[in-house]
């Protein structure tokens, strides 16, 4: 697999938890939510595009890449 191809896979897994940290950015700016949320929400965000980019990079499970 390519590697814009790999990274493409990666950005686009992380969509739905950029989406839900941009929401409590907003909420937290109105100030009806703390802003540890928000702040917490972007290592999750982080964590996930890295292991996504990790595991695309190892191959399937079966071993054969």
């Amino acid at each position: 697999m390519h590697r814009r191809t790999r990274t493409r896979i990666a950005v686009a897994s992380t969509l739905p938890t950029l989406l839900a940290v941009a929401a409590c950015g907003v909420l937290a700016t109105t100030g009806a939510l703390a802003w540890q949320i928000p702040c917490a929400g972007l290592v999750a965000l982080v964590f996930q595009g890295v292991l996504t980019a990790v595991r695309l990079r190892r191959g399937p499970a079966g071993g054969a890449s």
